[in-house]
């Protein structure tokens, strides 16, 4: 499965946004927190983002076997919570955790991130959630 316009954050960046960032986040036409931009794909053997580095420029990529997928999570948590995102409660992150390199390390996602009725944001988060926990 592929989705388009998807929006990809490490825990860090959401640990470290600037004000600004965050101002962006909770204005209606904009996007939640993020630092990536690009098209989000989903198969049996990984899950793979590719796009751009929407804070300093350039090509980005990440890879991820789902055999070291160690958890899919829809929803808010103590990092990225309903404070960081002004489309609480029908736009929540999702956030995954995997193993690289012996270390584990925490992505947050909007899959297919558009603007609904009345522009509202939304995006395909529950669906992923779904497909990823049938994979891991």
């Amino acid at each position: 499965m592929k989705w388009e316009n998807s929006l990809l954050a490490y825990e860090e960046d959401i640990e470290d946004r600037r004000f600004l960032d965050w101002l962006k986040a909770h204005t209606s036409f904009m996007k939640p927190l993020h630092r990536y931009v690009g098209t989000l794909e989903l198969t049996d053997k990984k899950l793979e983002f590719t796009g751009r580095d929407d804070r300093e420029g350039g090509d980005f990529s990440l890879e991820i076997s789902t055999k070291d997928i160690v958890s899919s999570h829809y929803g808010f948590d103590e990092v990225f919570s309903w404070w960081e995102d002004r489309a609480f409660p029908w736009n929540k992150p999702l956030r995954i955790k995997y193993m690289s390199k012996d270390e584990e390390e925490t992505i947050y996602l909007f899959a297919n991130f558009h603007h609904k009725y009345f522009g509202l944001r939304t995006s395909d988060n529950r669906e992923v959630d779904e497909e990823i926990k049938l994979l891991i």
